[in-house]
């Protein structure tokens, strides 16, 4: 299927090449007029579909960026921590403010989850005609 679509392209890829050359030479304002408007169409278009998978990520784009800034402001503290220990600094002994410290979680109790054992014909064999 591969070696077929391959020789498709080529042929498309040099059709427009040809026409553009063609273009170039014959009407070159019109090939510039034409290139501004895909240009500005292409604009509108990213804009657009940008907006649509904005308000389609909703929460969850949300959710996704603020684990992300977590996740590099984790990074950065583990950089600063290896530099600082390659400098014969140790950073982990500095006092940190109180306003910075992080709150203590309240650990909710979870709820025991009801197992139920499912009895099995373990001992019967299983008739490989059916599979």
């Amino acid at each position: 299927m591969n070696h077929r679509v391959q020789p498709f392209f080529a042929v498309l890829i040099a059709l427009g090449a040809f026409g553009f050359i063609y273009a170039a030479v014959t009407n070159p304002g019109q090939m510039i007029s034409r290139a501004i408007t895909v240009i500005i169409a292409g604009v509108i278009i990213y804009f657009i579909v940008r907006s649509v998978l904005n308000r389609r990520a909703g929460r969850d784009g949300t959710a996704f960026k603020k684990a992300a800034k977590q996740s590099r402001l984790r990074m950065k503290e583990q950089k600063a921590k290896h530099r600082a220990a390659h400098r014969g600094r140790v950073s982990h002994l500095r006092s940190v403010p109180s306003s910075s410290r992080p709150k203590p979680m309240i650990l909710k109790k979870k709820s025991q989850t009801q197992l139920t054992v499912i009895e099995g014909k373990k001992n019967k064999k299983k008739n490989r005609a059916l599979f």
